[in-house]
């Protein structure tokens, strides 16, 4: 594999996936039910970034698009979920453009019978369902498998609230390149306030680290990825659905698209 094209193939499978910050609420307890929610979103980055932290392309015009479709079951206890995505990307850059259905994931988790907190570890898979082709610079897909162990937690003090959330994901080899995207750990917090009984709001804070690629079993050296980026939520609540707002742009990047994400997040109950 030539230099150019493993940059190409890290950097497109660098980019923003599914639930990329940690909402209001995310590991509560619910009412019994099922939950339907979208979230309408729309990441941008004109920049990339190397190993450093330098500026590697300052005209790569990458916009990602995405509505993704979300059906939850919670029990007392459990939380079972599915998740399907359809995406549009593009990069100026390379002049080119992938859209359509991205990869589904399910999912499913068990509170831990704590009392001062709600505490939920969960696992999802992500299935490679996605509209993929190894030829084009940006897909919708990945081509590859993740496995990604989640702990959430919730904890209210009065009108203060703390939504965190640590994810690991294992990240499979794509047969079709024989590159193994290199495993990545996020941490992601959220702060609130809650001004009324429908409306509340925060600061929050998301990191990412990744290992180093692997193209079959040999490393790439120099091609872990990490992030830090930072902004704020908003809740409002009408009944029957609530409206998250989420804000986020990246401080600091290597190896990756340096940008701003916002996403709109709606959540109904039937």
């Amino acid at each position: 594999m030539n230099f150019n094209l493993l940059i190409i193939i890290m950097l497109v499978l660098a980019l923003p996936t599914q639930c990329r910050a940690v909402n209001f609420y995310d590991g509560a307890r619910a009412k019994e039910g099922v939950y339907f929610l979208t979230y309408t979103s729309i990441y941008s980055a004109d920049k990339t970034t190397d190993a450093r932290g330098k500026t590697g392309k300052s005209d790569y015009d990458y916009t990602k698009s995405e509505e993704l479709f979300r059906f939850c079951y919670y029990t007392p206890e459990a939380v079972f979920t599915a998740l399907v995505p359809v995406a549009k990307v593009k990069s100026g850059y390379y002049d080119a453009e992938s859209s359509g259905w991205g990869d589904a994931i399910v999912g499913a988790g068990y509170f831990l019978p704590l009392k001062r907190a709600d505490v939920l570890p969960m696992v999802f898979v992500k299935f490679p369902s996605g509209e993929y082709d190894s030829t084009k610079a940006v897909n919708v897909g990945t081509n590859q498998y993740d496995i990604r162990p989640t702990v959430f937690l919730y904890k209210a003090i009065g009108r203060f609230s703390v939504d965190a959330a640590a994810k690991y994901y294992f990240r499979l080899e794509n047969p079709g390149t024989d590159v193994s995207p290199g495993d990545e750990l996020h941490v992601q917090g959220l702060l609130g306030w809650q001004f009324t009984k429908t409306c509340k709001a925060g600061p929050s804070v998301n990191w990412m680290r990744s290992r180093d690629q692997k193209s079959g079993k040999t490393k790439t050296p120099g091609t872990a990825r990490e992030s830090l980026s930072a902004g704020f939520d908003l809740y409002v609540r009408i009944a029957p659905v609530s409206v998250t707002l989420t804000y986020l742009r990246d401080i600091h990047t290597e190896n990756t698209t340096k940008g701003d994400f916002v996403q709109l997040k709606t959540c109904y109950k039937f």
